[in-house]
């Protein structure tokens, strides 16, 4: 197994700056294309010890597949997302980080793209912090269906709960939204190039027209103090309804 600290880098002053003012920010070479490799080779073997959902496989925590855990889990990268999370600035104390997810996924030709939507109003955390690391293993280009955010829209709030099945995604719901908050432009990735968004970004993905798959490692953190509805992150627009026309609550404008 190939070093970690050799071949992760720090994030730059100007990629936290970047991802502060709007949203995300692009990690080139995050990793090298040598670990890259790597995590590829490793997520690809026939495997019993990792869950699988669809084609999504949970690695760094059940149990812990190596390199996985240990990138996830090291020094380096912890600071990385603190750094990027930033809760210090407003009581001058660190905030210690807990996981909230990892997953490789394989997304064929012809896959679906992703519905526009902000994770942590699917999340339904309680406040600020989540963000979500997007890494290529292989090379990724503009058709297959790499992400694509809506600058600045992190500072919009969360905007409601949209991937329940039949409901309009946030650019259906908010037509206008992309006026205020321009499209980013397609990326063209590496392997161990990364983009890394904040929980109240809007995103989504284009279908994989490409002939080739989309090979990817997504992996989240989360302010240890954070709480979510029954103590999971794992609830996905399955708690929140709209209140009920009712005498506890009337309507009250337009009357």
């Amino acid at each position: 197994m190939l070093d970690i600290n050799d071949h992760l880098r720090e994030v730059t002053e100007e990629e936290v700056a970047h991802y502060e003012e709007y949203g995300w920010a692009k990690l080139d070479r995050l990793v090298t294309p040598e670990f890259a490799a790597e995590l590829l080779e490793v997520a690809m073997r026939p495997r019993d010890d990792i869950d699988r959902i669809g084609s999504w496989e949970s690695m760094a925590n059940n149990p812990g597949v190596e390199p996985y855990r240990s990138f996830f889990f090291s020094e380096r990268m912890g600071s990385n997302a603190s750094r990027l999370i930033n809760r210090k600035k407003y009581t001058d104390a660190e905030v210690p980080l807990r996981y909230r997810l990892d997953h490789f996924i394989k997304r064929d030709p012809g896959a679906d793209g992703t519905r526009y939507h902000q994770d942590s109003a699917e999340h339904g955390s309680d406040r600020a912090g989540e963000l979500q690391f997007w890494m290529a293993l292989d090379e990724v280009t503009p058709d297959m269906g790499a992400m694509r955010f809506l600058n600045g829209s992190h500072r919009a709030g969360p905007l409601g709960s949209v991937l329940r099945a039949g409901e309009p995604d946030l650019l259906e719901l908010y037509p206008k939204l992309v006026e205020h908050y321009p499209m980013s432009e397609p990326f063209h990735y590496q392997p161990g190039d990364c983009t890394v968004h904040h929980g109240y970004m809007v995103h989504g993905a284009p279908p994989n027209l490409s002939d080739r798959s989309r090979l990817c490692y997504i992996f989240s953190y989360t302010p240890a103090d954070t709480r979510w509805p029954q103590g999971r992150t794992k609830n996905w627009g399955q708690l929140s309804e709209p209140l009920s026309d009712d005498v506890a609550n009337p309507m009250a404008y337009p009357s």
